[in-house]
């Protein structure tokens, strides 16, 4: 019986280089309009962690974790406490998190036990920020 990875490491990488490449081209159009220049920044952010994973460094996880708690407190200051304020901001980027972290965890690759650690914490963090909003948004 044969096992076929769904995804890669790279594969994933080359995801996020992509998605931050939307980020700053579709967000490179808002400060133009007078707006903060959060997605343009944001894309650019995860164009490097893309990269950094690309080449297989263990700074890619803390590069993009670091850009997700610029992204909350950002996302808290422009929009409160509330979850249906936060969920449009950061849903999709958890969403991401936990993926590169579960590739980190799952995958096949030379890192070592620490970045393994370190990908359950950051996963776990991500599933609770998921889960506030939620629970704020709700209740």
């Amino acid at each position: 019986m044969s096992y076929r990875r769904w995804t890669s490491p790279a594969e994933t990488a080359e995801w996020i280089i992509l998605v931050g490449a939307a980020f700053a081209v579709l967000g490179g159009w808002i400060p133009w309009m007078g707006h903060a220049p959060y997605y343009l920044v944001a894309g650019i952010a995860l164009i490097g962690a893309g990269i950094l994973m690309l080449w297989n460094r263990s700074a890619g996880l803390w590069w993009y974790f670091a850009m997700f708690a610029a992204a909350l407190i950002w996302s808290i200051f422009k929009g409160g406490l509330d979850g249906w304020n936060l969920l449009p901001r950061l849903f999709v980027l958890a969403l991401i998190g936990i993926g590169i972290s579960l590739v980190i965890i799952t995958g096949n690759s030379r890192v070592g036990r620490k970045v393994r650690a370190a990908a359950i914490v950051t996963a776990v963090i991500y599933l609770v920020a998921i889960a506030s909003m939620l629970w704020s948004a709700i209740y």
